[in-house]
Parts: structure tokens; sequence; C-alpha cells
């Protein structure tokens, strides 16, 4: 019985050391990077008739810009929206009884040139018209959608404004996202909507062609909600570049420094149009107001071992660790009951269960001959009190 054991034993010592079971991963060599076809590739196109350009996708928080488009458009193609936090989602439409749900925006006329064009006699000749007659009629002109078309989110219209304020009664011009008061965690990256046609020249009325993001820090004593902090140098803790205007959606990620050491900070996002100063601008004037949050805090990988990842070289040791124990004792359990089954013919266990039957079935032998029954004395039955059914409740 004991060699049995023993080739038991030295069986479990051999899967211990065998690399399934081995918390030690040998060295992962490189790997090749993959390239597939679904990953967007620079492309060029012809615009303007003869101006040949070359078009370099870019993906930010899954959203890919600039994708060369489809050479037959397919109405079914996804697109992208954005929740109330600025959060870009894939919608997929889709055809149900004859009709397209969940189809692309229309933008009406919200991004069409309006002009009025005036015709008289002499250019129509219409036949209910005198002679000196004029003609007046709005015409739209579409904008040009050489750039405009690259943009795979969904614009910002009046239409999709919401409301803000304490009552909810201001329109939120010229923001379509992040709705007031909402929430940005640290590390996430949120889109920025606005109306591109909101900022106009007040003098040609012509649509502003560049602007620039600002983020301000905000009072949060109770007397002094919603002012901003002009008086300390960092109120304005962010500023862009100046940026084409036509795209009217820039993405922000939230960097954890902007926190200055608390968990929760409320700031406000505002437009700069270039057609107004720095010294005449107002961040309140036109501002959306958001919470930067610290969120949950989650391990966040650094370049260093992204690009480590990318390359097919982990360091998870301690995961191996930790699955190989429970699959041990799993193999040694199987085992072990195999080899049980196994050898049940060549053990004899009748000797312990005989003795654990024993005890519990044991004779206890008659009553009087405990010691503490001994002096009791029985009475005969017919001295106990017997029930009188004639008088109920009283005893004979």
């Amino acid at each position: 019985m004991r060699s049995r054991f023993q080739i038991l034993a030295s069986f479990l010592l051999f899967l211990l050391h065998i690399n399934w079971v081995n918390g030690y991963r040998p060295i992962v060599q490189p790997g090749e990077k993959l390239t597939t076809s679904e990953e967007p590739k620079p492309w060029y196109r012809t615009i303007y008739g003869d101006k040949v350009e070359i078009v370099t996708p870019t993906v930010v928080a899954g959203v890919t810009f600039s994708r060369k488009p489809l050479e037959t458009p397919d109405p079914l193609e996804p697109w992208v929206s954005l929740n109330k936090n600025g959060i870009p989602k894939t919608i997929k439409p889709e055809i149900k009884n004859g009709r397209t749900k969940n189809g692309h925006p229309d933008y009406s006329t919200f991004f069409k040139e309006v002009h009025t064009k005036t015709l008289g006699y002499d250019d129509l000749k219409a036949e209910n018209m005198d002679y000196g007659d004029v003609h007046e009629e709005e015409v739209f002109e579409d904008e040009d959608e050489t750039y405009t078309s690259l943009n795979p989110i969904v614009r910002c219209t009046p239409k999709r404004y919401f409301n803000k304020g304490h009552s909810k009664n201001i329109p939120s011009e010229p923001f379509c996202t992040p709705h007031e008061d909402s929430i940005w965690n640290v590390g996430k990256t949120y889109f920025l909507t606005w109306y591109t046609h909101f900022f106009r020249d007040e003098h040609s009325n012509e649509v502003v062609e560049r602007v620039r993001i600002h983020m301000a820090y905000i009072r949060e004593k109770s007397n002094e909600k919603g002012v901003l902090k002009r008086d300390a140098p960092s109120a304005t803790f962010f500023h862009s570049e100046w940026i084409k205007n036509a795209d009217g959606v820039y993405p922000i990620e939230i960097l954890h420094e902007w926190l200055q050491g608390v968990r929760t900070r409320k700031i406000v996002i505002s437009v700069q149009p270039e057609t107004v100063s720095d010294a005449e601008f107002d961040p309140l004037t036109h501002g959306v107001f958001v919470y930067l949050d610290e969120g949950s805090r989650v391990y966040k990988q650094t370049n260093k071992e992204l690009a480590l990842n990318d390359a097919g070289i982990t360091d998870d040791k301690w995961y191996y660790v930790v699955v190989s124990i429970p699959t041990a004792v799993i193999v040694a359990l199987v085992l072990m009951y195999f080899f049980i089954i196994a050898n049940r013919r060549y053990s004899d266990f009748s000797e312990v269960t005989n003795k654990a039957w024993q005890k519990k079935h044991r004779v206890l032998g008659k009553v009087t001959d405990f010691k503490k029954y001994k002096n009791m004395k029985n009475r005969p039955y017919s001295e106990l009190p017997m029930h009188n059914k004639g008088n109920p409740g009283k005893q004979s």
C-alpha cells in the first residue's frame, strides 16, 4: 500500500514542474504586429477639380475620422452618435416594414447658406407678371462638404440644443454636448460639439473660420456659485490652438492634474471665435458647466507596457501562479479518487465501520439500572388521576 502512495506523490510532484501548472512563464519573443483590412490606411482623392491630396485617417476614442468613403453609398452604413456626456456610440440603421429606422441624421437647412434672388420680368417673362415687376425668392446654397463629410460624428444643430440653468429655461447654444452638469471622469475622452453657424462675423455675417476652446475653474462657495475665478491666475487651465470651426467637434481627454489634488472640480467650457479678442471674450456668456471627477481608481497601463503587449511580451507570471494552485489541487483530487476506486478491493474498512455502528447503536439496558432513577418509586396505574367525563374539567 505504501508503494502506491509513493508513486502517486511522485506523479503529483512531476505535475507541479511542467509548464501548464507552473507559475513561471518562459520568455516570449516579440510577436510580429498584425495588420488587417480593418486598420484604416491612408488614401488619396481629387478635390476641387484638379487638386490631389492624401488623407490619413485617425482614430480617437474608438471613432475613425477621415475614413475612405464607400464606393457605393450605403443607407445602412453605421454612424456615430453621442450621449449626454459626449461619449460616442455606434448607431446601426435597419429597415423595418419598408422604412429605415435609426437612419443617418437629416440636417435640413441648418448648414445651408440662404440668399435672396431677385428676378425681373425680363428674366422670368411670367404670364402673370407686368413689365417692371420684381420677384424675390430665397435660395438655399449647399455648404462645401469637402471636409465636413470626413467627420463621422453627428453634427450639432439648434434642434439638438438642451435647456440649461437653474430653471432649465436657457438654450444651450451653441453646444449640443456635453449637457450641463455632466460628469467627466479622469482618463476618459469626451467630445465637445457646437453649432458652427452660431459664430458669424457681425459685419459680413459670414461663418467664422476658426475658434478656440477654453476651460476654466468655477467657484463652488454657497454665495459665489457660478462665478468665474477671475482673481486666480489658474482660472483658465486649458485653451486649445485655433482650430477649424467647420468641424464643430473637439475631443477632450480628462487629465488627473486638472483636479489639482481634489476629487471633483466644477468648470466652464466655452468657445471663442476668432472675431472676438481675448479682452472681450467672456467664458460665462455662452459656456456650459461640467464636473471633472476622479472616478474609480483603475490601473492604467503606461505607453511602455502597451508597446510590450503589442509586441507579445507580457509580465503576467502571477496570473499563472494563481491559476496553477487550484489546477494542481483539482488534478490531485481527481487522481486520488481514481486511485481509491482502483484499489478499493484491496482496502478493508470493516473494523472502522463496525466501531462506528456499535457506537451509534449501543444497548443502554433497563431504566431502573441507571443511578438517576434507582430511588424513584413507581406508582400503580390505578393510583393515577382519572378524568371524569360527567364533570368536565374535574378530576376524581
